[in-house]
């Protein structure tokens, strides 16, 4: 919804009288951001990380974004944030997990759903439940959260964890390229994650373009050009549809 907001702002006769934008959920993209501080000189972007199960969870302070790129902001007072592995442990400042949330905003559970209940919200101490988001991505040395992507957005691409979210966002960045969505590894693409794109270049010029915007492993080896992304009645991108749009049995092959 970011995207279209930057895209109709860019549009307009006269720029909107705009002086802060706040965004919750997944990172904005860096560009969109660019996007939307080119078409309006005087706004502010305020970015936050949050939930439905627990709201606001760090919060950065206005145009915090740009000392720190790519941070979502330190946990709000009361509220613990912290990164864990697989098997429950918490990992250092750096390192990749996923966040886990704890503090009074924390809601209790789901409706009936004891087990899903037991699954995302445990209990460390008897105190506030903590909830395990699902969310992935890193603290650093400060405590400001760096978002990596959700747990169904990851995958593994040549022994190395992805993030399709990043992957996406480095895409967009490519001039030329209007959008980009990333089919994860599956029966669908061959077991390979592929790259499709709103776009008027060659599939392997988006490729390389890439470069430099993230590192090698991270570059899909196969990128479909499409007229538009299909998008579901949310206004988010629907990727079955986007699998049989793509027709990904016949998609470019890049080079190895």
């Amino acid at each position: 919804m970011t995207d279209r907001l930057a895209w109709l702002v860019r549009r307009a006769r006269n720029p909107p009288r705009l002086r802060l934008l706040t965004n919750t959920g997944a990172a904005l993209d860096p560009g969109t951001i660019a996007a939307l501080r080119a078409a309006v000189p005087t706004l502010s972007v305020q970015l936050m990380y949050g939930l439905t199960e627990c709201k606001r969870t760090t919060i950065m302070p206005p145009d915090g974004d740009l000392v720190r790129p790519g941070s979502s902001g330190r946990a709000l007072p009361g509220t613990e944030v912290f990164v864990i592995d697989a098997e429950g442990t918490r990992l250092p400042p750096g390192e990749v997990g996923q966040f886990v949330v704890r503090g009074p905003h924390v809601m209790a559970g789901y409706w009936r759903r004891p087990e899903l209940t037991a699954e995302r919200f445990p209990r460390a101490e008897g105190l506030f439940p903590e909830l395990r988001t699902g969310d992935y991505g890193r603290l650093d040395e400060d405590g400001y959260l760096y978002f990596t992507g959700r747990r169904d957005d990851l995958y593994k691409e040549r022994g190395f964890r992805v993030s399709a979210t990043e992957v996406e966002a480095a895409a967009r960045r490519v001039e030329g390229v209007t959008d980009a969505a990333v089919l994860t590894p599956g029966p669908r693409t061959g077991g390979r994650a592929v790259l499709t794109a709103v776009t008027g270049l060659d599939p392997s010029d988006v490729l390389d373009g890439m470069r430099g915007f993230i590192e090698e492993y991270k570059i899909p080896r196969r990128c479909v050009p499409v007229a538009a992304l299909p998008t579901n009645s949310n206004g988010k991108v629907d990727r079955r549809a986007l699998a049989d749009l793509a027709d990904v049995s016949v998609s470019t092959n890049r080079k190895e």
